[in-house]
């Protein structure tokens, strides 16, 4: 590490005047509305020509676009970087959805490790306990671009240093160090990366790390305790609590469909790549992105990639094989039948699914012998899967029943 970097880690990362951090990538919602007028008392006054008030409006705008120029001017990188210039995307604004892998050392692939989930065991823990439990397993990760600095926040799931994050934290980073529970601060090298998917796993050389519990985000409920950790604007280990306010939420961003669970726990800036905990400390999703509205009114809108797509992805990234997304190749109607089931209302002609006889008006009643009650039974089965995995789906046509094997097509 060079002099430039002394005292950086000193008593907690990143406890500099100006921290850098990637923004978790935001959706921006447009500023609401007030249907009722706020009604203020009115003042009676020196009424004055409108033109002296346009004069006096284009003198301010004048001052502070140059107290500006001559702010951004000195300004570190870092800084500027809060401060994104109008013509960026709104993207841009909150987090890059930046597609360049860190250039970094390439760690070996196919060593074998995979993501194992697992069930809850035992009685449910106080927010104290759960933050007790896994602390030890998040870590502090700061990336150097270029232009700067940035940090997240990471989970380590082996003893021996392969660790989780996300994507858009090390993006085009040049170097990349790990802040360990213990203090230790070590070099990382890249084991896979995939912007689309938001995930990155990166390897520390370490033998003694405490690898995280990871929980079958399958298994949650709306309405369950959940708290977020990770070094929220820099400040390291900040721990948040809310609730599951949504599963299965689809939320788009750039052309990019995710399905992600929706929470009510904090979620800011330093938080991308950190845990989503259940009430039994385990893993159930990587915090990745936030709502922010232009007025500030949104609160409480953050959001995880389930555990069931953190396996799915993690695990093709360390084998190094490349991930696809699957889709079945056909659409149903959002709402349920009575009774159950969803109705096809289209079939594409180039899909395994027409290929094995499904045709519009079938109604799906099962998928791998779990009964469809809703449209979200589809999209969480499909969180586990990509292109060219087998599903196998019981259906109703004319009253008959029957079952097809269909393989799921790239998306």
């Amino acid at each position: 590490m060079d002099n430039r970097n002394d005292g950086l880690w000193s008593g907690g990362p990143w406890e500099q005047d100006n921290p850098g951090y990637p923004a978790p990538p935001a959706v921006r919602v447009p500023a609401a509305v007030s249907r009722r007028p706020v009604l203020r008392p009115r003042r009676r006054g020196r009424k004055w020509p409108w033109f002296l008030g346009l004069l006096a409006l284009i003198a301010l705008i004048c001052l502070s676009t140059v107290l500006l120029d001559r702010y951004f001017d000195s300004a570190p990188p870092i800084i500027r970087d809060y401060f994104p210039s109008v013509e960026e995307d709104d993207w841009r604004q909150e987090g890059s959805l930046n597609d360049q892998p860190p250039a970094i050392p390439q760690a070996r692939l196919g060593t074998g490790v995979t993501v194992t989930l697992l069930p809850a065991r035992g009685e449910p823990l106080s927010y104290a306990q759960i933050f007790e439990q896994a602390s030890p397993s998040v870590v502090s990760i700061e990336a150097e671009a270029s232009d700067g600095y940035s940090a997240g926040t990471g989970v380590v799931l082996t003893r021996d240093g392969y660790i989780i994050t996300n994507a858009h934290v090390v993006a085009g980073a040049r170097d990349v160090r790990v802040l360990l529970h213990s203090n230790r601060i070590l070099p990382a090298s890249l084991v896979g990366f995939d912007a689309v998917e938001d995930l990155a796993v990166l390897k520390v050389e370490a033998e003694d790390l405490t690898p995280a519990q990871f929980g079958d985000s399958n298994d949650l409920r709306i309405g369950e305790p959940v708290a977020a950790l990770g070094d929220s604007l820099g400040y390291r280990a900040t721990f948040t609590d809310g609730i599951v306010s949504a599963l299965d939420r689809e939320v788009e961003v750039e052309g990019v469909t995710m399905a992600l669970i929706q929470t009510s726990a904090a979620i800011n800036y330093g938080n991308s790549g950190g845990p989503l905990l259940n009430q039994y400390g385990q893993v159930m999703g990587i915090n990745t992105i936030k709502i922010v509205s232009e007025d500030g009114s949104a609160e409480g809108l953050g959001f995880a990639i389930p555990s069931q797509r953190v396996k799915y992805v993690v695990d093709r990234l360390i084998a190094g094989k490349e991930i696809k997304t699957g889709v079945f190749g056909f659409s149903v109607n959002t709402y349920a039948l009575e009774g159950g089931g969803l109705e096809l209302v289209d079939v594409e002609k180039d899909s395994d699914s027409w290929a094995k006889g499904l045709r519009a008006g079938d109604i799906i009643t099962a998928a791998n012998g779990v009964p469809i009650t809703g449209i979200e039974d589809l999209t969480r089965l499909k969180l586990g899967l990509g292109a060219g995995d087998t599903v196998t789906l019981t259906c109703l046509r004319d009253g008959e029943s029957f079952t097809v094997s269909v393989e799921l097509i790239e998306a």
